[in-house]
C-alpha cells in the first residue's frame, strides 16, 4: 500500500513537472537583451527617385540596449513588444573634381533612438535539450530623439570640419519592417536568446522638405538577450 501511493505521488510530480515546462513557454515573459549594429542608409533624390550623382553610402556601426515583453498566446506563437534604446550611425560621401582640384564633401550621421517593437514570435518544437528554432516578424516605430551630423569638406589639401547637434532636418518620428531568426535556450535558471534581425528602413530619416533627398536607414543586428 505505502509503495503504491509512494508511486502514485512520484508519478503525479513527475506530471506537473512536465505540465509545468509546457506552460512556461506561455504566458508574460520579460528579459532584455544587446544588440550590436550594422547600419547603412539608401539615399534618392525626392523629385527624379534616384540616386544623387557622385554619391556614395557608407556603412556605421551602433549598438542597442532592450528590455523585452513578450506574452505567449501558445507553445509557438506570442506577441513580443518592449522599449529599446539604441544608437545608429551612417555616413555619406560625396567626390568630384572641379578645374582639377579634387574636392569631397563627407558626412557621418549619428541618431539615438526609442524604439518599441510590435510583431509576433514564432517557436518551433524543442530540437534538442532545451533548444527551440524562433522567428520574429514586425514593425519598429523609432523616436529619434537626438541626432549628430559631422561633416568634413575637402578641397585640394585644404580640410575644413562642423559639427551639428540636434539637426531640425532630422525627422522625429520614423519605422522599419524586422524580420529576425535564431534560437532560444532554456535553462533552470531562466532562458538564453540568440538571433539575428534586418531592419529595412521605411520611412526617410531626412526632411524631404528641406533637405530634397529621402534618407532611409537599414541594418543588421545580431541579439544576445536573457529571459528570466
Amino acid at each position: 500500500m505505502k509503495r503504491t501511493v509512494f508511486l502514485s505521488a512520484l508519478l503525479l510530480i513527475i506530471g506537473l513537472t512536465g505540465m509545468n515546462k509546457v506552460m512556461a513557454q506561455e504566458g508574460a515573459k520579460v528579459g532584455f537583451s544587446l544588440r550590436p549594429i550594422v547600419s547603412w542608409s539608401t539615399v534618392v533624390d525626392d523629385s527624379t527617385k534616384q540616386k544623387p550623382a557622385f554619391l556614395e553610402t557608407k556603412a556605421g556601426a551602433g549598438v542597442a540596449f532592450d528590455f523585452i515583453f513578450t506574452y505567449g498566446f501558445s507553445d509557438k506563437i506570442a506577441f513580443k513588444t518592449g522599449i529599446n534604446i539604441s544608437s545608429r550611425s551612417v555616413g555619406n560621401l560625396t567626390q568630384f573634381n572641379v578645374l582639377g582640384i579634387n574636392t569631397s564633401s563627407e558626412s557621418k550621421v549619428s541618431l539615438t533612438a526609442v524604439e518599441i517593437p510590435i510583431g509576433l514570435k514564432f517557436r518551433s518544437p524543442e530540437i534538442g535539450s532545451g533548444l527551440y528554432i524562433i522567428g520574429m516578424f514586425g514593425v519598429t516605430p523609432e523616436i529619434n530623439f537626438a541626432n549628430k551630423v559631422v561633416n568634413t569638406t575637402t578641397v585640394g589639401s585644404l580640410v575644413t570640419t562642423s559639427e551639428l547637434r540636434d539637426v531640425n532636418t532630422i525627422n522625429l518620428i520614423t519605422t522599419s519592417f524586422s524580420p529576425g531568426a535564431g534560437v532560444d535556450w532554456e535553462f533552470d535558471w531562466g532562458m538564453l536568446e540568440f538571433s539575428a534581425t534586418y531592419s529595412l528602413g521605411l520611412m526617410s530619416y531626412t526632411n524631404k522638405k528641406d533637405t530634397g533627398v529621402a534618407s532611409k536607414i537599414s541594418s543588421i543586428s545580431l541579439n544576445v538577450g536573457y529571459f528570466f
